[in-house]
C-alpha cells in the first residue's frame, strides 16, 4: 500500500488529525520563506505529542550543512533516537551535500521535463520526492507530466506537486510509487489542513 506523507504541518492539531487518518509521515518545514516554517522550538512542542510510528521528516532548502545539524541537534524524541526520521532536501543540494546524513535522504527533484530526472537513479538520495518546477523552492501546487517517469524505479519514487482528490487514484494507479506527498492540496490555508479534505485523500489513496 501506497505511504502518504503530509507535509507543511504548522500545528498540533493538524499533526493528530493527519496520522488519525493514516498518514505514514509528516514533514516538518525549516525553510524560514515558507509561510508554513517552524522555529525548531515549534516543532519540537508538535514532536513531544506525536505516537511513535509516524515517519519524521525534517525539510531543508540550500541550508549550510552545520545549520542543519544545529536544527536537528535542537530536536529530541522519545529513549535517546533521532527525533526525525528522514531529512528532505527541496533546494539545489548536489551529490555530496547529500552523503553521510545517518537518516534517510529524500532528495527533492522540481520537474521541469524529462532532462530533469537523468541520472538519478546513480543519485546518493534513499528516496525522491518529484514536484513540479517553479519559481523559488518550496512545494509547486501544480502537476507534471507523469509520463517523465515511467521508467523510473517507483519504489524509490514519492510523487508529489498537484495532487488533490480529483488525481490521487489515478496517480497511485498509474504510478505506483512507494509514497505520495500532499502540502497545499489538502490546506484550508497556507499551513492550515483541511480536516475534511486530509481524511479524504488519504483514504483515496490508500484505496487505490
Amino acid at each position: 500500500m501506497v505511504k502518504v506523507k503530509v507535509c507543511g504541518i504548522t500545528n498540533i492539531e493538524d499533526a493528530l488529525k493527519a496520522v488519525e487518518c493514516g498518514a505514514d509521515a509528516l514533514g516538518f518545514n525549516f525553510y524560514p520563506p515558507s509561510p508554513r516554517y517552524l522555529s525548531p522550538d515549534q516543532a519540537q512542542t508538535i514532536l513531544a505529542k506525536l505516537p511513535p510510528q509516524v515517519c519524521r521528516v525534517a525539510v531543508f532548502v540550500n541550508e549550510p550543512r552545520e545549520r542543519v545539524k544545529e536544527i536537528l541537534s535542537q530536536l529530541h524524541w522519545r529513549d535517546g533516537n533521532e527525533a526525525m526520521s528522514a531529512v528532505q532536501f527541496h533546494g539545489d543540494e548536489n551529490d555530496e551535500y547529500c552523503r553521510g546524513w545517518g537518516l534517510k535522504v529524500i532528495k527533492a527533484i522540481r520537474v521541469r521535463g524529462a532532462e530533469s530526472l537523468l541520472g538519478l537513479n546513480a543519485f546518493p538520495a534513499d528516496l525522491f520526492l518529484l514536484d513540479s518546477w517553479s519559481e523559488g523552492y518550496g512545494g509547486s501546487g501544480a502537476k507534471f507530466r507523469w509520463s517523465w517517469i515511467e521508467d523510473l524505479d517507483p519504489g524509490r519514487l514519492i510523487l508529489s506537486g498537484g495532487l488533490d482528490l480529483d488525481n490521487i487514484q489515478q496517480a497511485v494507479t498509474q504510478i505506483r510509487p512507494f509514497g505520495v506527498d500532499v502540502c497545499s492540496g489538502v490546506e484550508a490555508k497556507p499551513g492550515i489542513k483541511d480536516h475534511g479534505k486530509l481524511k479524504e485523500f488519504i483514504d483515496a489513496a490508500k484505496a487505490s
